[in-house]
C-alpha cells in the first residue's frame, strides 16, 4: 500500500497548482493524524447537578442493566510488554457473574468464569503461551469481576463520598479490610470514566477505564475497557453489545477442564 501512495502522490504533485498541492498537503496531514482523534460519542446529557443529586441519579441509572453479552477484541499484554490480540466474546450478570472466552483463527485460547465463589479459567496446554495467557488471563479476570461488581450497584452503598471537581464527579469507597475504589464521572453524561483501586498505603493497583460509549434505548454503555495492573494490560473493544438479552444460568457454570484461579 505505501508504495501505490507514494507513485500516485508524485503523480498528483506534478499535475497540480500550488493551492492545489497545499490542499492535498491538508488533507495528507489529516489522514496521518486522524487515527488519534477520539471518535465523537453521541449519547445523552444531563443538566449538571450538586454531588448528591448526581450520584442518586447514577444509583438510579445503574439499577436499569441486569444483563449484557457482546462481541469484540481482547489485547492482553504483559509487563514486558509481549501482547496478543484476539476474537472474545463476553457475558455479564451484575453484580457478581461473568464470563469471557477467547480465540485466534477459531482456535480456544482461554476461557473465564466469574461467580460469586472465584474465578476459573481454561488456558492453552502449550507451556509457553499457557503462562502468558495465565498472566494476563488474571487481569483478563479482575477486569470482568470488577465491572460486573461496579455496574452491579457501586453507587448504590451508604459508604461513599463524592466531590465536584469541574465536569467530574470524583466518587469515593472507604471499606475497613478493603481496597479503596475511586471513581471519576462525567457528570453531563452520568457515564463513569474511570476506577482506580487503590492498597492500604495510598497505591494504585488496579485501574478500569471505560470510553467510546453508546446509547442503547436509556442506557449508555461503554465499548471500550481498559485495564491495567502489576499482572499486565487488558483492553476489550465491543460490538454487538445486546442489553438485557435473556442469559440461561449454565452461561455462568465453570467448564470440567476449567482450573479456580487465586
Amino acid at each position: 500500500m505505501t508504495t501505490e501512495l507514494s507513485s500516485g502522490w508524485h503523480g498528483q504533485v506534478y499535475s497540480l497548482a500550488r493551492g492545489r498541492i497545499a490542499q492535498w498537503l491538508s488533507l495528507a496531514l489529516v489522514l496521518l493524524t486522524g487515527s488519534h482523534h477520539e471518535e465523537k460519542e453521541f449519547i445523552a446529557e444531563y443538566p449538571l447537578a450538586n454531588a448528591p443529586t448526581t450520584l442518586k441519579s447514577l444509583a438510579t441509572r445503574s439499577k436499569l442493566l441486569h444483563t449484557l453479552s457482546g462481541e469484540g477484541l481482547i489485547t492482553l499484554t504483559r509487563p514486558n510488554n509481549d501482547s496478543i490480540r484476539l476474537d472474545a466474546a463476553l457475558v455479564m450478570r451484575p453484580p457478581n457473574q461473568a464470563r469471557v472466552r477467547a480465540w485466534k483463527f477459531g482456535r480456544a485460547i482461554f476461557d473465564l468464569t466469574i461467580t460469586p465463589d472465584g474465578v476459573w479459567a481454561i488456558t492453552p496446554d502449550d507451556p509457553n503461551r499457557k503462562e502468558q495467557i495465565k498472566t494476563a488471563g488474571v487481569t483478563a479476570a479482575k477486569l470482568a469481576k470488577t465491572w460486573s461488581l461496579l455496574a452491579g450497584g457501586f453507587f448504590d452503598q451508604t459508604n461513599l463520598t463524592a466531590d465536584i471537581q469541574g465536569t467530574k464527579l470524583i466518587v469515593r469507597r472507604q471499606t475497613p479490610s478493603e481496597p479503596t475504589v475511586i471513581c471519576e464521572v462525567d457528570r453531563a453524561t452520568l457515564t463513569p470514566r474511570k476506577y482506580l483501586l487503590l492498597d492500604d498505603a495510598g497505591k494504585q493497583r488496579f485501574s478500569l477505564t471505560l470510553d467510546h460509549y453508546k446509547q442503547f434505548d436509556q442506557i449508555a454503555w461503554p465499548t471500550r475497557l481498559t485495564a491495567v495492573s502489576e499482572s499486565g494490560s487488558v483492553e476489550i473493544e465491543l460490538h454487538d453489545i445486546q442489553i438485557n438479552p435473556d442469559l440461561p444460568d449454565t452461561a455462568f457454570v465453570p467448564p470440567h477442564r476449567a482450573e479456580k484461579l487465586p
